[in-house]
């Protein structure tokens, strides 16, 4: 009984110690583990970029499990399918070279380097394989690799690649100690990246805030440089922002502040669409007279944008940009350029007029040397003063016409019948020289209603004769066909549509293309400035009016002019 009692007692203490020894085995390789955290922990603890956390992680494994090369393969979450994967850095710990790729020089890395199928799914394993950078070289013969997968939360960051001579396989002890380590590095690598992340993005802040101050700055120097007011209306039609061209006026920036513009404005087509009190209408150009700082009166050009609100710093929803342009000089400028091209004309003028005026002082001085004789009787004598007098009217109406005709335009608007204007026009032109020889010919179209525009008669009077002076230049000796000059008038939805045609020669193709050009004529030397027809056209343009010209070499010229339809009596 006792040996018995004694085997089982000696039983019972192997069995202890076979597990005290395992405890002691299990404890050891637990504190080999925490060790090897707080070795990777340290190695890690003070990265903050991808190259330090790699340079500290491969120089770390690369001692503790003896590999030679190392490769770090990171997923680019900017970048979509197998080319997200990119090879970010080498280590040869036999050569201590460590080789650091930012996120521009990387490389894509493939799964073909080790003949396996997607990277994600691969686990913790050892390949061989014959050698190929970064895992060695063709003559190094074959090489046994090791891949440890960085997997944080369930979220795939990367891969760690290990190799050495095929003769030195890893260990399952050296797959343990990688898969701690890798464990390790992937949490770290998270926060390495999210800093990462946030260091691009603060940066990318950063070069956005200094881009939009830059271009602010930028901007608002374009602003104050313009060589037209910029000025930005609130809701109610207050001005909120003024450029320092807007002191033309005579007021200061700070003046203009507050200030409802619309009360500035005191006349002009369109701003019956703007009532005080409110902002302008949107994309408009309104031309309007301002009266400045020191009560005078100025030509405007306004034009209006949509709405501006949260497009500049302080900017309000409603509020409108408006740029105004001062046009007194350049209008100006053009009422003398239309009146040297209408002095122009004069000089053709004056030749018909002297012609037709010598015909009735012929007459004048036969009654006149009649009544001198004293041979009438009384009855005859009233004949001839009658005669004299209505001989001294036909004169003086030339004259009238012709100086009416000189005199600078009034520049008043008013509405016209052009079936009744055109005529008093011809009358002045058909007395002349260069008319003696043409047939005019009306077709002022008498049952379509009256044709009623509204413009400056003078305008209108230089239009007319410009096109018929070019149109008797370009028939002058013309015999056959016989030389027509036609005036007619027509009606379209909106328009009063004024035709001037002559059978002239016409015009060839290079001359259409450009005779509204400025300075261009086909006359000889000092018998036209050249200026006519662009005149014409920018008289027409002014009323918002349509110049066309239908011509062609052998077949004369028509223009076709058409002029808004105005309503109410002429």
């Amino acid at each position: 009984m006792p040996d018995r009692r004694l085997d089982k007692l000696e039983a019972k203490l192997e069995i202890y110690k076979s597990t005290l020894t395992e405890i002691y085995e299990r404890y050891d390789q637990k504190l080999e583990e925490l060790s090897l955290v707080r070795r990777i922990g340290d190695a890690l603890r003070s990265t903050l970029t991808v190259e330090s956390l790699a340079s500290a992680l491969m120089t770390t494994v690369a001692h503790e499990v003896s590999a030679d090369r190392l490769a770090l393969i990171l997923k680019d979450p900017s970048i979509e399918g197998p080319e997200a994967l990119r090879l970010r850095a080498v280590y040869l710990a036999d050569r201590e070279d460590f080789k650091f790729f930012d996120r521009l020089e990387a490389q894509p890395w493939s799964p073909d380097w080790l003949g396996g199928p997607e990277v994600e799914s691969l686990p913790l394993q050892t390949v061989e394989r014959t050698g190929a950078a970064p895992l060695g070289t063709p003559e190094e013969g074959p090489r046994s690799v090791l891949l440890a997968p960085f997997l944080v939360r369930g979220r795939f960051l990367g891969l760690l690649l290990l190799a050495r001579p095929a003769d030195s396989p890893f260990t399952a002890e050296n797959e343990r100690m990688i898969s701690i380590m890798a464990d390790q590095a992937g949490a770290a690598l998270s926060n390495v990246q999210l800093f990462d992340d946030l260091s691009r993005i603060n940066a990318k802040l950063s070069l956005s805030e200094r881009r939009a101050r830059e271009s602010s700055e930028y901007l608002e120097r374009l602003l104050e440089t313009a060589n037209d007011a910029i000025l930005i209306l609130d809701a109610g039609g207050r001005v909120t922002y003024s450029n320092r061209k807007a002191a033309q006026w005579g007021w200061a920036k700070e003046e203009l502040l507050g200030r409802e513009f619309r009360l500035l404005l005191e006349s002009g087509p369109g701003l019956a669409e703007w009532p005080p009190g409110g902002p302008p209408p949107a994309d408009r150009i309104l031309e309007a007279t301002l009266v400045n700082a020191a009560g005078e009166r100025r030509v405007a050009l306004v034009s209006t944008s949509g709405a501006v609100g949260g497009g500049r710093e302080g900017a309000a929803e409603g509020d409108r940009m408006i740029v105004v342009s001062d046009l007194t000089e350049s209008r100006q400028l053009e009422r003398q350029l239309l009146h040297s091209e209408k002095l122009a004309s004069i000089g053709l003028l004056a030749a018909g007029v002297a012609h037709e005026v010598g015909n009735p002082l012929s007459a004048i001085s036969g009654y006149a040397q009649i009544l001198e004789a004293g041979f009438e009787a009384d009855d005859e004598r009233r004949e001839y003063v009658k005669a004299v007098i209505a001989q001294t009217e036909r004169i003086q109406k030339i004259l009238r016409d012709l100086l009416d005709y000189s005199r600078p335009s009034r520049g008043l608007l008013e509405t016209l019948d052009l079936a009744e204007r055109l005529p008093r026009i011809m009358a002045l032109l058909e007395s002349q020289r260069v008319f003696s020889r043409i047939k005019v010919v009306y077709d002022l179209d008498p049952d379509g209603g009256p044709h009623r525009v509204t413009m400056d008669r003078d305008h209108l009077a230089q239009v007319v004769v410009i096109v018929a002076m070019n149109a008797a230049q370009a028939m002058s000796g013309q015999t056959a066909p016989e030389p027509v000059f036609r005036v007619a008038l027509a009606r379209e939805p909106g328009w009063v549509v004024m035709n001037l045609a002559d059978n002239g020669p016409g015009m060839s193709l290079e001359v259409r293309r450009r005779v509204f050009d400025p300075f261009f004529t086909t006359k000889g030397p000092g018998q036209g400035t050249g200026l006519g027809l662009a005149i014409c056209q920018r008289i027409v343009d002014s009323y918002r009016g349509r110049l066309e010209l239908d011509s062609d070499e052998g077949r004369g010229a028509a223009f076709a002019i058409r002029w808004p339809e105005a309503a109410g009596p002429a």
